[in-house]
């Protein structure tokens, strides 16, 4: 029997909750849209609505619907990649410095047991570097 403990619990009650509240959402969601086949054209110009200057072609309520969210959903994922350029640039002077730091101790540690009596050890070893996640 396998015992998970609070984790196994958590995450059990985690996917029941999504599985919960996403499915009837989900549903709901592609009712609308099958409801919605409609030509829609979408009208750009708010002063002669009967006759606007500009507007799309007339196409199904739902094409216009999934491609706002689309949208919508792209400018978000660009929003959020261009608020996390400078934790990026960071990282990245941070694995350049790390990198440096190795090759400058491994330079020093190959120094120090080319310079130290062959047969004795060393009285302390040198120190070591533990990988840091960036």
């Amino acid at each position: 029997m396998r015992d998970d403990g609070a984790f196994g619990d958590n995450a059990i009650m985690k996917k029941w909750l999504f599985r919960i509240i996403w499915i009837p959402v989900l549903i709901v969601a592609v009712l609308f849209l099958v409801a919605n086949r409609t030509l829609v054209p979408i009208s750009l110009d708010p002063i002669r609505p009967e006759n606007p200057a500009l507007s799309t072609p007339a196409l199904p309520l739902w094409f216009w619907l999934m491609g706002m969210l689309f949208i919508g959903v792209a400018l978000g994922a660009a929003g959020q990649w261009l608020s996390t350029r400078e934790a990026r640039a960071q990282a990245r002077d941070n694995r350049r410095e790390l990198k440096a730091l190795r090759k400058e101790l491994a330079a020093l540690t190959a120094k120090r047991e080319r310079e130290a009596p062959h047969g004795k050890e060393t009285q302390e070893d040198p120190p070591k570097l533990e990988a840091m996640s960036v």
